[in-house]
């Protein structure tokens, strides 16, 4: 395996987060002699069980949640699925959902498949920074049609960085009646969060997003809604009975130990991350190149960059960083599409502009002279390519 030093440089931690050090020497037990069965009823089994109690407790503290809330996920995507069919049918009490045009595919995709079963599911125009349009959304919700349903919001945007009012949106949305969804993968690690505070009733998370292992998520559910949560997966009725499956001991605990660091090293990061952001934009500006920050100026996620580079194709410029620097243009849960990111298309960008789009994104471990070498790397590329197109 090649050095660090001599891999490309990693500026793709909105895609994944490598798992702390302290996330690895966690999990390694339960990879080994401690492994059991946590639903099992002797000392092996009921030891594990007490290891996913602690890990629980510690993704409900890092979002200021009770313990009980938290079911164990395969993954974000898991629990923005359990979150919007377990509520939502044709047939049940809750028939309507709003989401934005900017949301990630794990919230799209099952709207459409709700959307054929029947359920009625409408689209909510956003700002072009990003932001969710409050009075579009309450426009939306006004309507002589009472029947209660489900708002889904991402809250930092995967692609650029735009953070989501939430008490904002959560007061319009109870005050019509309807119930919030949260998908705070992104956010969650990266900014204070408090479902209580915040008054949301559904939130999910994602380990790997938070340097913890890939594999596991979680949805958090408030107490009076978990009766009315209908499970997608059937069979020995763990998490509850909400999610059945044995959940992965060693997973779990990576992803609470990676939750307690993030909410003891929260602010520090994003201090550090912010930094970094912001250095790198001068620095690309003291090089002379010319960019657009994409999403909004100021609510976006520490250290989330997205750069439009007017006259480059990004697909172009990242060819030429890939040997020294990885970055990307967007979802990796995308990849392979050949249009241009309903994200960036959403906020008012043609194709021509939405194909100049790149994402940088910094992390815990990024340094001062990483972000620098970054700079000089991306220059050289667009001062390449625009001399090619001379």
């Amino acid at each position: 395996m090649a050095k660090r030093s001599e891999e490309p440089l990693y500026l793709d931690f909105a895609a994944s987060t490598p798992p702390a050090d302290e996330v690895v020497d966690a999990m390694l037990p339960w990879l080994r002699h401690a492994h059991a069965n946590p639903h099992s009823e002797h000392f092996q089994g009921r030891r594990t069980a007490l290891a996913l109690d602690d890990a629980r407790g510690a993704v409900a503290a890092l979002i200021g949640g009770q313990p009980e809330g938290v079911v164990f996920t395969s993954g974000a995507t898991e629990a923005n699925n359990l979150a919007l069919k377990g509520l939502l049918s044709a047939t049940g009490a809750r028939k309507r959902l709003w989401l934005a045009d900017t949301e990630h595919k794990s919230l799209r995709e099952p709207a459409r498949h709700l959307s054929r079963a029947g359920v009625t599911v409408t689209r909510v125009a956003v700002q072009s920074t990003g932001l969710f349009d409050v009075a579009a959304l309450m426009a939306a919700l006004d309507t002589p049609d009472c029947t209660p349903g489900l708002i889904a919001v991402g809250h930092g945007n995967n692609e650029v960085g735009t953070l989501q009012p939430l008490p904002a949106l959560a007061e319009c949305v109870h005050t019509y009646g309807h119930l919030l969804h949260v998908d705070a993968s992104q956010s969650a690690g990266r900014v204070p969060l408090d479902v209580e505070a915040i008054n949301c009733d559904l939130m999910c998370l994602s380990s790997h997003k938070l340097y913890g292992p890939a594999g596991i998520g979680a949805l958090y559910v408030a107490r009076d809604l978990q009766e009315q949560l209908e499970p997608q997966l059937h069979g020995g009725g763990q998490e509850g009975g909400l999610r059945s499956g044995t959940v992965p001991t060693f997973l779990a605990v990576g992803f609470g130990t990676a939750a307690t660091l993030a909410r003891r090293r929260i602010i520090e990061d994003a201090e550090h991350q912010q930094r970094l952001a912001a250095e790198f934009l001068d620095t690309l500006s003291e090089q002379g190149v010319a960019f657009q920050l994409i999403g909004h100026p100021t609510q976006r996620l520490p250290g989330h960059l997205s750069l439009r580079f007017p006259g480059v194709d990004a697909e172009d410029l990242l060819a030429l960083l890939a040997p020294v620097l990885s970055a990307s243009t967007g979802a990796a849960c995308a990849a392979g599409e050949l249009r241009a990111s309903h994200v960036l298309r959403a906020l008012g960008l043609d194709e021509s502009a939405a194909s100049e789009v790149i994402r940088f994104t910094f992390g815990r471990s990024t340094r001062e002279e990483e972000l620098r070498l970054a700079v000089e790397h991306t220059a050289a590329a667009i001062g390449r390519i625009y001399e090619r197109s001379c």
